[in-house]
């Protein structure tokens, strides 16, 4: 950068050098180190060099006195000849001070104030020049990152467009104003520049002085958040949130305040629909609530019905049952009587004849169809029974449950020629005749899939986690494609096989499973084996894996 035009004062008139103040003088020179001090001829040769001047500039007094002040130019000033063009207007006016960059002796650059004074002797005489040069520049860098911030900071406000930023003075008047503020509030700078930033405020907020308000806030805590309507040079209102900041200056004293708007319409509109769905979705859980605590009561009356009817069965069913016995008894019995020969025999040959094949396949089926209503009253009233009895949550060893319960199903595992591999299960918190249950049922319903042409294999296990998924899984038949969506539920029979049972177990393990606050679900196609997957709920410790257990 080349040097800056020179400052000229008007001259006090020639410096006069007496004899008295000399010595004096000297001293005062020779011990300033802040400041470089020293003499030139009337040419520009350096005649003196005090501390400060070897301290700034790097030379030592023999290293420099003698030569010319010009040594500590840059080229640039000397090529336009600004050293002799200081010297002559300090000839001229007696005084010269300027600023611009100077060498250091290694070459370096530095931003020096100068001044050079002509000194005259008693007679008027120019004899030489005075020359105090200061080192500004840490100053100067400092001026230039403060301009530069500056420069950042406007060109940040003038290319922000989605905020309106601007200055409001002690009194409110606004006194910038940025792109964004024109976009936001649709003034132009010229159109608001000077007037009162209650403007941008509706009428209720002005007539109870909410923007003075703002500004006392701001003043007194430094500063003030609000979210409100504002209006547009148009008329049309928008939400806006407002930040207002007290500007003080290094004294203290309030100078203004920064103002910053963000236009919000937007984001509230999303904020009051987001408010409006989650009421309309509180009603609608609130409905749903209802509405399941009417099936809840629905479905207890639908279970204590069920309950009801099948125990009132009970009764003339065990009725039936009976008289299907006395009838066989009956029969066998009068069979023996017919062979008495006291009694004619017309009427044995017809009597016989009654009780023939006839009689004995209808008191079959009666005693069959007994029997099957039988296990069908019974399974409706196990299936009421999984809603209304009272849960006995405790810790269970499942190993032991599954121990226990292939004990007693041994002979059926045997029967229906299978191979049970139990990998070593968890501990958890459950039911445990429940549990046992639901392991009974997916157990039997594997057995009736075996196929008769290859060795049934069911497996039984559980994950290594917080909360266990216990798998079932066999390789039957599997479950066809048809039944996938009804399979869980009642009177839905999969297999075909003599024991089939009455299509009531899956239903009752759902229900076991889901009063144990879990869920179940199953893998399976036609020919492919079916692997039925199940968790209950909140889970204790589990058991580490251990060796396979067989059946």
């Amino acid at each position: 950068m080349d040097s800056s035009s020179p400052q000229t004062l008007p001259s006090p008139g020639p410096i006069v050098v007496r004899q008295l103040d000399a010595e004096s003088f000297r001293l005062l020179v020779e011990h300033t180190v802040d400041y470089a001090i020293f003499m030139l001829d009337t040419d520009g040769y350096v005649r003196s060099w005090n501390a400060g001047a070897e301290r700034i500039k790097g030379y030592a007094a023999h290293e420099i006195i003698g030569r010319h002040f010009s040594t500590f130019y840059p080229p640039e000033a000397i090529e336009r000849n600004w050293p002799a063009q200081e010297l002559e207007i300090a000839r001229e006016r007696g005084r010269l001070e300027d600023e611009g960059w100077r060498l250091h002796k290694n070459g370096s650059r530095f931003w020096a104030n100068v001044i050079i004074t002509a000194i005259r002797n008693e007679a008027g005489e120019l004899i030489g020049f005075g020359k105090v040069s200061r080192d500004l520049t840490e100053r100067r860098e400092g001026e230039q990152r403060l301009r530069e911030s500056e420069e950042r900071f406007r060109l940040l406000v003038d290319s922000t467009t989605d905020y309106a930023i601007f200055m409001l003075d002690t009194e409110g008047r606004v006194a910038s104003w940025n792109p964004g503020a024109q976009r936001i509030k649709g003034y132009a700078a010229e159109e608001i520049i000077g007037r009162h930033f209650s403007t941008f405020y509706t009428q209720p907020d002005i007539d109870r002085k909410y923007p003075d308000f703002e500004l006392r806030e701001a003043a007194r805590v430094g500063r003030w958040e609000d979210e409100g309507l504002r209006v547009r040079k148009d008329g049309s209102t928008f939400w806006a949130n407002v930040v207002i900041s007290a500007v003080r200056g290094a004294d203290g004293e309030l100078r203004g305040f920064g103002k910053v708007t963000r236009d919000i319409s937007q984001r509230r509109a999303h904020e009051e629909r987001i408010e409006r769905l989650t009421r309309e979705l509180e009603e609608r859980v609130a409905e749903l609530a209802a509405a399941n605590r009417e099936l809840a009561q629905k479905s207890a009356e639908n279970e204590s019905f069920v309950y009801s009817v099948s125990h009132d069965l009970r009764s003339p069913l065990v009725n039936l049952q009976g008289f299907s016995q006395e009838l066989v008894t009956s029969a066998a019995t009068l069979r023996t009587l017919l062979t008495d020969p006291s009694v004619p025999s017309a009427i044995q040959q017809r009597a016989l004849a009654l009780l023939g094949g006839e009689f004995d396949e209808s008191v079959t089926f009666i005693r069959n169809a007994v029997q099957h209503l039988g296990n069908i009253i019974d399974g409706l009233l196990r299936l009421s029974r999984v809603g209304r009895v009272e849960y006995q949550f405790e810790v269970v060893d499942v190993n032991a449950v599954l121990a226990d319960l292939l004990s007693a199903m041994h002979t059926s595992v045997v029967a229906a020629g299978g191979r049970i591999v139990v990998r070593r299960l968890p501990v958890i918190r459950a039911d445990r005749n429940a549990l046992a249950q639901v392991f009974a049922n997916l157990i039997g319903n594997a057995l009736k899939s075996f196929d008769e042409g290859r060795p049934g294999v069911l497996e039984i296990s559980a994950t290594d986690e917080a909360l266990p998924v216990f798998t079932v899984r066999d390789n039957g038949v599997g479950i066809p494609a048809e039944y996938h969506n009804k399979i869980f539920q009642v009177f839905q029979h999969v297999h075909s096989s003599p024991s089939r049972g009455e299509g009531m177990g899956l239903a009752i393990v759902r229900r076991i499973v889901d009063r144990h606050g879990g869920r179940i679900w199953f893998e399976s196609s036609a020919g492919a084996g079916t692997a039925f997957h199940f968790t209950l709920g909140p889970q204790v410790s589990a058991a580490p894996p251990g060796e396979e257990s067989k059946s």
